[in-house]
């Protein structure tokens, strides 16, 4: 990665960060965002425990943390590598943002995606062979036959 990438990604962890804050509830003492994404489905899961470990009240994503998500693909792509398919970032008051990326384990999608959901990914953030692991190989090739499949059977009337 390039200092302008790395830039990129700084600013819109802080800008995601800052606006998850923004949307906190009083009185929480920890915000964990879980983010799952493809090309085609992204999918933000949001938990928040005051001092007590209670959950204080909803917070509410603004555009402003999907948007930002949504470019962190692009900009962590990695040449050859790919780019991630689950986030995470956990915030607590006075500290910096935790944030991690999976670029290699199964998001374990619930409900799991149609398979070629996977191979539209993999056309727009490519990996080389060395980069995809056994669990998105499976899913890549039962992708690949469906759409043969539906290639050999023709439009439907």
């Amino acid at each position: 990665m390039d200092h302008r990438t790395d830039s990129r990604a700084d600013d819109l962890v802080a800008e995601a960060a800052n606006a998850l804050a923004s949307a906190a509830p009083a009185g929480w003492a920890e915000l964990a965002l879980s983010v799952s994404a493809t090309v085609l489905a992204y999918d933000f899961a949001v938990t928040v425990r005051d001092e007590r470990g209670a959950d204080p009240g909803q917070v509410v994503l603004s555009p402003v943390v999907t948007d930002a998500f949504q470019e962190l693909r692009g900009v962590l792509y990695e040449e050859d590598r790919g780019t991630w398919f689950s986030a995470r970032m956990v915030l607590r008051p006075g500290t910096r943002p935790e944030v991690s990326f999976n670029y290699d384990e199964d998001p374990r999608w619930w409900p799991a995606l149609h398979p070629t959901t996977f191979v539209r990914d993999l056309e727009v953030f490519p990996r080389s062979e060395e980069h995809i692991p056994p669990w998105l190989r499976a899913i890549l090739d039962e992708g690949a036959a469906l759409e043969h499949e539906h290639e050999a059977t023709g439009p439907q009337r």
